[in-house]
């Protein structure tokens, strides 16, 4: 077994004895300079769509996207909106500005990924090694009857709870999952009620500047994969030898 798989498979071991702790959701209105400023630290994970966008052009997406913060899927329905583009069946990346949706992260880009007037999406965060903590921006949700709802690790918060929201919001999203993960549900959801179960279709909106906190392995677990790659080396060697 290589260091790096050693490492990895004793730093999965250690998240999983953590006890299950419920996420914590917070909701704030977007501010775009500091939010900018920040998005790309060190030890961070970030998906702004724009390589993909440039890449892959605007339109849907396929049944899922994958990027480097994990899959995003459509959670169903047909958008039939003045929005959609395609069958309305995907999720789609979109460049420029869309009925209030637009590229939030970075400043001065043009790419975003949109729920393409379907229930929403589901997101699988994966970055390939344990985080804590994400955030992401969300623009134009809740503005024409749904209640935009977030759940994650248990938890869940919806964007809003009265009438709706302005044409073209945009929120700051941040989920503390109190612990070290391997990976995590995301779904964000359109319903017709406040805490419903029941899916709307057609009120649009879209993700963006994705940042997802990795934990850094510790010391010791670094040591140990050292430790275990040199006797996997010895090992071979004496077979070598006999």
């Amino acid at each position: 077994m290589s260091i790096l798989k050693t490492t990895c498979a004793v730093a999965v071991t250690m998240a999983c004895t953590v006890g299950a702790q419920a996420a914590t959701i917070s909701v704030s209105t977007f501010d775009a300079g500091a939010y900018n400023s920040s998005f790309g630290a060190p030890n961070h994970v970030g998906e702004d769509f724009e390589n993909l966008g440039a890449t892959r052009g605007e339109g849907e997406v396929g049944p899922s996207l994958g990027t480097a913060v994990g899959t995003f899927e459509s959670l169903g329905g047909v958008g039939s909106g003045g929005s959609v583009t395609g069958t309305g069946e995907e999720l789609a990346l979109r460049d420029g500005s869309l009925f209030g949706r637009t590229n939030t992260v970075p400043q001065g880009g043009s790419w975003f990924l949109d729920s393409n007037d379907t229930w929403g999406m589901k997101w699988t965060v994966d970055i390939g090694s344990l985080f804590d903590q994400l955030s992401f921006v969300l623009n134009d949700g809740s503005d024409q009857g749904a209640f935009l709802r977030i759940t994650a690790g248990g938890e869940s918060k919806e964007l809003r709870t009265g009438g709706k929201l302005p044409n073209g919001n945009a929120r700051t999203v941040v989920i503390d999952f109190g612990q070290q993960v391997s990976t995590a549900e995301i779904v964000l959801g359109n319903y017709t009620t406040s805490g419903g179960e029941r899916f709307k279709l057609n009120d649009g909106f879209s993700v963006d500047g994705v940042d997802v906190s990795a934990v850094p392995l510790p010391a010791s677990v670094l040591l140990l994969g050292v430790a275990m790659g040199g006797l996997g080396w010895a090992g071979r060697r004496k077979a070598r030898q006999a």
